[in-house]
């Protein structure tokens, strides 16, 4: 029975999660957590529903009471700005622009087998420069709720993670575990062979993983 638990999905809530997160990295004297909007109001949350023609799902909801993203002034270094390395936590602003800009890009979104998510897909975590997470929303559809990635490293978009609980799960004790450390400058670096080997563990179906 033990074993068999090992194996389950982790099932922490998003706001503990990121609670965890929050707290860990002011425990490391990290930038980021001084760039934090407050919560999401309902208001700013219909708004941005609207401009993108969808809902948020409860996840979503859930991420965006916590914290509606980061102030980006642009200028502050993406090594002090990052959730997890050099990826931006978008506020719904951001959000509704990176939709409208990369949302049509058949390319960028077209998987090796020609598959391509529906448009109701939802960026938060993002670097700037085109390697995004992205949470499915399409209603009805065998991957409704999963994180898809898509970059610009020449390597096609895939799903990563099972659910946004999920990844925020396993950020969460990449924090707590010592996977995530500030470097020597005081950027936010990771054991990327072991974070790969954690996000497997809990995401066994995915085939990214494996």
């Amino acid at each position: 029975m033990v074993a068999y638990n090992f194996l389950l999905p982790i099932m922490k809530s998003i706001t503990h999660s990121f609670n965890q997160i929050i707290a860990k990295q002011k425990e490391m004297g990290y930038h980021m957590p001084n760039m934090l909007s407050g919560p999401a109001s309902d208001e700013e949350i219909a708004r941005a529903e609207q401009e993108l023609g969808f809902k948020l799902n409860n996840a979503l909801i859930e991420l965006y009471k916590c914290a509606n993203g980061i102030i980006n002034d642009y200028k502050t270094v993406s090594g002090l700005t990052g959730l997890i390395p050099i990826h931006n936590f978008l506020n719904l602003d951001d959000v509704v622009s990176y939709y409208k800009d990369l949302i049509d890009l058949e390319e960028y979104l077209t998987d090796y087998t020609g598959f391509k998510p529906g448009k109701q897909l939802f960026p938060f975590l993002d670097d700037n420069v085109g390697n995004c997470y992205w949470v499915d929303v399409n209603t009805g559809t065998a991957n409704e709720n999963r994180v898809y990635w898509t970059n610009t490293f020449g390597e096609y978009p895939s799903y990563h993670y099972e659910s946004l609980q999920n990844m925020f799960a396993v950020i969460a004790e990449a924090y707590t575990t010592g996977l995530m450390f500030l470097d020597e400058d005081s950027y936010l670096d990771m054991d990327f062979v072991a974070f790969h080997k954690l996000s497997g563990k809990h995401n066994p179906k995915v085939e990214y993983w494996k």
